[in-house]
């Protein structure tokens, strides 16, 4: 790593920059991408998602959420980069750091395509006062990553309308009649997963996501698809053509964008980057604003819940079938955390229309659980014995639908501690999941429910409650989020037909973690005359550790909840499964 370092300084220097900054993102702003932008990785070491790396000539840090803090110390340790913990807004991020210990008139060096909008205008916001510089069209990684692997380019396929339940002829009717609203003649499409949902198209150029790389334009005479076009089989372009689709290059959007004079163009500036921004003429109105397709694409059409409802319970059943599996052979046959995740894939490889994984599962065993996004590897795989607390965090692609599922198990005796935080997590997942609320209720507020039982004992968890969910499409989506952040997705109103995750959890370093996670699609309840109330319906269907819960802690409510859940997933599973599996099941889903 400090040869890289080194490398990366010569070369900082060479260009005239006395700071450079990586994110971990690629041309698109994704959270999940192609191994060719994993610049930060190869620079550091470190493997989470979420992350900025700050170079100088004398400093390097890593700026990290709370849900690496614990595996950014582990990973960066001998690195010559420092973890900087974003606890608190006491602490300033990394744009802030650099306004504050860069002297006056510096330069800062970046690669424009790997910063939104947004982000490039605060650098210049905050940099001002000092007069600090930003060369935004330096990529110093690529001259040195010697083996940098290439951006995959395998076919795209179609989302068959009868899972989709829209056509991409509906969708853009959709989409144009939102444009109109805006009065935007033209509107970018830049996100992987909008672009997947706005074509009924799917690929696999990232892993685990279902995506291909590609932008897009929409004006209200012609769409513009811009995609490598060796990705794209004969027949589908035959029936983009008949849709109204024009094919370009990948690589012709910034000449496209720069011919755009004299007329209106929509961005979101949180998920343009900053080289398409700039190549748009001076004579092109730029309209800011959110995506339109994420909006559209975050509420579940009445077909994608129905595919939904029913890919649960082959979900369900592959999970059930795996904590049995863990069950009748801990202490017998040797278990390790990736031996585990493996079952677990092979359990839902028997479902029907499976296609992988939804994200890399987070297989953990006592102390690797208090690392909230560990990722098991061939050097850290720990073997399980009948004691102690694993919690599984994983999730399916189908062509019906995604999953997202975290479920504790407990392997032997448990201590007092134990149930006792088990029971606090439950209790806060029952306060989101039973929830009922006025319209416009923002996910900052729903997130209260989570912890307030974990706050009366003086505890909480580092990370957010819920995030939106793609219909095979990424698993993390926008545009809600719950959680407590102040801003952005976690202000934004929880509506009618959105599909969210419900996740809170607890972790002890060194002991044990904690996270109990069911899916749920938000619905009208009723209207009063205090106006319009929300609620969820859990659609997630698997068993809870019975064995975790403290009664005492419950009230009469939770524990009607907890029953009922329980009896609605060996109603809807136990149909499907064997005689044994159905006793088992009958026998995990007993009533407390």
């Amino acid at each position: 790593m400090n040869n890289k370092l080194t490398q990366l300084r010569i070369a900082m220097a060479s260009a005239g920059v006395d700071a450079y900054i990586i994110p971990n993102t690629d041309s698109h702003q994704s959270e999940y991408f192609s191994q060719y932008y994993r610049s930060l990785t190869w620079l550091s070491g470190f493997t989470g998602s979420n992350a900025t790396l700050v170079i100088t000539q004398d400093f390097g840090g890593l700026w990290t959420d709370g849900r690496y803090f614990l595996q950014g110390k582990q990973e960066l340790a001998g690195s010559g980069i420092e973890l900087q913990e974003m606890k608190d807004q006491t602490k300033p991020e990394y744009i802030e750091w650099a306004a504050l210990n860069l002297p006056k008139d510096a330069k800062v060096g970046i690669d424009g395509r790997l910063f939104s909008i947004s982000q490039y205008q605060t650098m210049q916001r905050l940099f001002a006062a000092k007069n600090i510089g930003v060369v935004a069209d330096l990529d110093l990684i690529d001259g040195l990553w010697a083996a940098r692997p290439a951006v995959k380019a395998k076919e795209i396929f179609e989302h068959d309308v009868k899972y989709a339940g829209k056509s991409r002829v509906d969708k853009i009717a959709l989409v144009r009649k939102d444009m109109a609203k805006l009065g935007t003649e033209n509107y970018l499409v830049t996100a992987l997963d909008d672009i997947g949902w706005f074509f009924n198209i799917r690929g696999s150029d990232v892993s685990y996501n279902p995506v291909t790389y590609a932008f897009a334009v929409v004006n209200t005479h012609t769409v513009h698809l811009f995609i490598q076009s060796s990705k794209v089989p004969a027949a589908i372009k035959a029936r983009l053509k008949a849709d109204g689709i024009e094919l370009h290059e990948y690589d012709a959007i910034q000449a496209h964008l720069a011919s755009l004079e004299n007329t209106s163009i929509l961005l979101a500036a949180g998920q343009t980057n900053y080289t398409l921004f700039a190549a748009l003429p001076k004579s092109c109105t730029i309209k800011m604003d959110s995506s339109i397709v994420q909006h559209l694409k975050g509420r579940k059409n009445s077909t994608e819940q129905g595919w939904l409802r029913k890919v649960m319970v082959k979900d369900g059943i592959a999970v059930s079938r795996f904590i049995k599996w863990v069950e009748d052979n801990i202490g017998k046959n040797k278990i390790t955390e990736l031996s585990a995740s493996n079952r677990l894939h092979e359990f839902r490889a028997e479902q029907d229309l499976f296609v992988g994984d939804s994200f890399p599962a987070i297989s953990s065993y006592r102390g690797n659980g208090a690392i909230i996004h560990y990722k098991v590897s061939e050097a850290s795989d720990t073997e399980l014995h009948p004691n102690g607390i694993y919690l599984i965090d994983s999730g399916g692609q189908y062509i019906d639908g995604t999953t997202d599922i975290t479920r504790t198990m407990t392997l032997g005796d448990t201590t007092e501690e134990e149930k006792r935080c088990y029971t606090l997590v439950l209790k806060g997942h029952i306060g989101v999941a039973a929830l009922k609320f006025p319209e416009g209720t923002r996910g900052n507020q729903i997130d209260v429910m989570a912890r307030q039982p974990l706050w009366q004992y003086g505890l909480d968890f580092a990370h957010g409650t819920g995030h939106g969910v793609g219909f095979f499409m990424n698993v993390h989506e926008g545009p809600h989020r719950i959680g407590p952040g102040s801003g952005g997705a976690y202000n934004l109103p929880i509506i009618a037909d959105m599909y969210s995750s419900n996740e809170p959890g607890f972790y002890k370093e060194g002991a044990f973690g904690m996270r109990i996670e069911n899916l749920m699609i938000t619905h009208k309840a009723e209207e009063t005359n205090f106006g319009k109330f929300l609620d969820f319906e859990t659609i997630t269907l698997a068993p809870l550790e019975n064995k975790l819960v403290d009664v005492n802690l419950l009230t009469k409510t939770e524990r009607k909840w907890y029953n009922d859940y329980q009896a609605e997933v060996l109603e809807k599973l136990g149909s499907q499964m064997n005689d044994e599996e159905r006793a088992w099941l009958a026998e995990k889903c007993a009533k407390i």
